[in-house]
């Protein structure tokens, strides 16, 4: 991990951690917490790397969020959501909003944790609770990211 120059006062930069900053993307929510970026003595901050966006949404969708519990989701113009164990149409409704922690480990940095709230759906046939599907919840983390970002007063790039 470099330090660079502040990309808005020019002065030297040095890594710190993020403590908190969320973003929301409906039905979904994100919570970062202890991100490693670069802050400068004014307060300001920016990533750790210029990519450094892109890999945490990359890492996100294509890694860690594959563990959380989802049913699958059918159809292009109505879609339905069904079961990830039994294959049973889940509801419309859900039974409530649960929050599933990430430990995120991008290589050369130190681990954080990214939490990921959204609505989960309780299987009529087998009871198994859910959320909807894995694609809705990547659909909605780079736009829940973004905003995150904007939350925590990081710039792009």
């Amino acid at each position: 991990m470099t330090t660079r120059t502040c990309t808005r006062c020019r002065a030297q930069t040095e890594p710190a951690r993020l403590d908190t900053a969320a973003g929301r993307s409906d039905p979904v929510a994100f919570c970062l917490h202890d991100m490693p970026v670069l802050a400068c003595p004014n307060g300001h901050r920016q990533f750790i790397e210029p990519g450094f966006a892109l890999k945490l949404v990359e890492q996100l969708v294509k890694e860690d969020e594959a563990g959380l519990p989802a049913g699958k989701e059918k159809g292009l113009i109505f879609t339905h959501y069904y079961c990830g164990a039994c294959g049973a149409e889940l509801g419309k409704d859900a039974e409530r909003r649960e929050t599933f922690p990430l430990d995120v480990s991008l290589p050369d940095y130190h681990p954080f944790r990214v939490e990921v709230t959204a609505p989960v759906y309780r299987c009529p046939k087998c009871s198994r609770e859910q959320l909807h599907s894995l694609e809705q919840v990547r659909k909605a983390t780079p736009p829940a990211l973004a905003e995150a970002f904007r939350a925590a007063d990081i710039p792009p790039g």
